[in-house]
């Protein structure tokens, strides 16, 4: 071997490769927590999309669609939303107030607000008083301090969203 060549080391090649693990550690941690941010934005996206709709069809009939704890976005039951309420399909309504109502982004949840028949993390609606109010039982991956949400279980009802339970 040459005497002007540096030698490297066992201990050098470990430590190199060690810092490349870190990275890749902490490159994954962020790439998740970015997903997670990401698909909580959506998911609050479409809880004010469906509120919007909502106040859309209340402006027209002077009551909010019937149901209970019903899983919005489902196939079979609310997939739409048309002047006769939440249907699985609009093609028959004269007028449609919303063409695909939005349902959750499963992955991630905790499963901790569900309904539906089979059971489902779900945006799970509810009538009240009479036509004269709604909630919205929704969960988020994250807190979202800034608009006063929390991690788990929130609710949306006219005109605003809590933290917490519908009540």
């Amino acid at each position: 071997m040459e005497s002007g060549q540096p030698k490297v080391s066992v201990l050098e090649i470990l430590i190199v490769v060690a810092i490349i693990g870190l990275i890749g550690v902490l490159a994954t941690f962020a790439v998740n927590t970015a997903r997670s941010k990401t698909r909580d934005a959506t998911r609050i996206s479409n809880v004010r999309q469906i509120q919007s709709a909502l106040e859309d069809f209340f402006n027209e009939s002077n009551t909010y669609p019937a149901g209970e704890t019903l899983p919005l976005g489902d196939s079979a039951t609310s997939a739409c939303l048309g002047v006769s309420g939440f249907l699985g399909d609009c093609s028959s309504e004269k007028s449609i107030i919303i063409r695909t109502v939005p349902r959750t982004f499963e992955d991630g949840l905790n499963g901790v607000v569900t309904c539906g028949t089979p059971t489902r993390n779900a945006f799970c609606y509810t009538s009240m008083n009479g036509g004269d109010a709604y909630a919205i039982q929704f969960e988020l991956e994250n807190a979202l301090p800034t608009v006063g949400l929390r991690q788990g279980v929130n609710c949306a009802m006219p005109g605003k969203m809590q933290a917490g339970n519908c009540q």
